[in-house]
C-alpha cells in the first residue's frame, strides 16, 4: 500500500508534470524561495532577495478549477438540506453534505478552486542572476522557485484501504440548490471517515504546486573546471564573474538554467 505522498503525488503527475507539488499541504511556497536538494531530501534555504536578487512578476493567470479522482475510483452524491439519504449516517438531515466513496485503496479525490499562477517575467534576468551568485554561495544543489499556483480552498482525500469513504459536512452558498464537485473544495468538514490515509481541507488558501530551476549540472561542472573552485573570499574562481558567462544567460538563459519537473522531485516530505 502506498503512503498518501505517492497516491497525491502520483495522482497529480499526468496533469502538473512540469511542477513539483508542495508537500504537507498546508506549506506555503512563494515567488523567490529557494530549496537545497540533498541526499533526496529538499529543505528551505531562504529566498532570492536574502541574496541580493529582485524580480518582477507577473499574477493573475487563472488557471481551470483542478477536480480529479484517481481513475474514475472516487464517486461523489451530494445530499441536499432536508433530505434524507441512504447510506449516510453522521450527517442530520438538516446538513448539506457529501458522500465520497473508494472502489479501491491507492485512490484520491483532489478538488482545487480558484487556481490563479504567478510567475517570474523575466527568465534571462534569473539565469544571469543566478550565474553571478555562483561565484559566491550559488551550486547546483540550490533551487529557485519560478511559478506557483495559488489556489483559494481545497480538499485531498486518500484511500488507505478498500471500500473507504467520507461523509463531508458542506457549507455552500444560502439557497444553493445544485452542488457540483467545487463545492467539496474548502469550506467541508469530515463527518465521518473510513478507510481514508489522509484528509485535508482548506479555505484560507494554499499553494499545491509551483515550478523551480537550478544550474545546469554539466554547467557548473565547466565552470568549475575552467575557473577552478572556490576560494574563500573569492567566489569561484580568483577574477570577477566572466562577461562571458553573463552574456551566456542573457542570450541562451536554457543553457544555464534548467526547469526541473516532477520526475526531478525527489520521493520525501519538504522539511519545514
Amino acid at each position: 500500500m502506498k503512503e498518501s505522498y505517492e497516491v497525491y503525488r502520483d495522482a497529480v503527475r499526468d496533469v502538473w508534470r512540469d511542477w513539483w507539488t508542495a508537500w504537507p499541504l498546508s506549506q506555503s511556497v512563494h515567488l523567490g524561495d529557494v530549496f537545497h536538494l540533498s541526499d533526496s531530501r529538499v529543505r528551505p534555504a531562504g529566498a532570492l532577495s536574502d541574496r541580493g536578487v529582485t524580480f518582477a512578476s507577473r499574477g493573475g493567470t487563472p488557471h481551470n478549477d483542478y477536480l480529479y479522482a484517481t481513475q474514475g475510483s472516487a464517486a461523489v452524491r451530494f445530499k441536499t438540506a432536508g433530505v434524507a439519504m441512504d447510506g449516510v449516517t453522521a450527517l442530520a438531515v438538516a446538513d448539506l453534505g457529501a458522500l465520497v466513496t473508494f472502489e479501491k485503496d491507492d485512490s484520491a479525490l483532489i478538488v482545487y478552486r480558484g487556481l490563479v499562477e504567478n510567475g517570474v517575467t523575466d527568465e534571462r534576468a534569473i539565469a544571469a542572476a543566478l550565474v553571478r551568485l555562483t561565484w559566491e554561495t550559488w551550486d547546483d544543489s540550490l533551487l529557485a522557485v519560478t511559478h506557483v499556483i495559488a489556489a483559494e480552498s481545497g480538499t485531498v482525500l486518500t484511500a488507505a484501504g478498500t471500500c473507504a469513504s467520507a461523509e463531508l459536512r458542506l457549507q455552500a452558498g444560502a439557497g444553493q440548490a445544485l452542488l457540483g464537485l467545487a463545492d467539496v473544495a474548502g469550506r467541508v468538514s469530515v463527518a465521518r471517515a473510513k478507510g481514508l490515509g489522509l484528509h485535508w481541507t482548506s479555505d484560507q488558501g494554499c499553494t499545491p504546486f509551483f515550478r523551480v530551476v537550478g544550474l545546469r549540472k554539466g554547467w557548473f561542472g565547466k565552470v568549475k573546471q575552467d575557473y577552478g573552485p572556490r576560494q574563500p573570499g573569492r567566489g569561484a574562481g580568483p577574477v570577477p564573474v566572466p562577461p562571458a558567462l553573463v552574456d551566456e544567460a542573457h542570450e541562451d538563459p536554457r543553457s544555464v538554467i534548467e526547469v526541473l519537473g516532477a520526475d526531478d522531485q525527489p520521493f520525501g516530505i519538504t522539511d519545514q
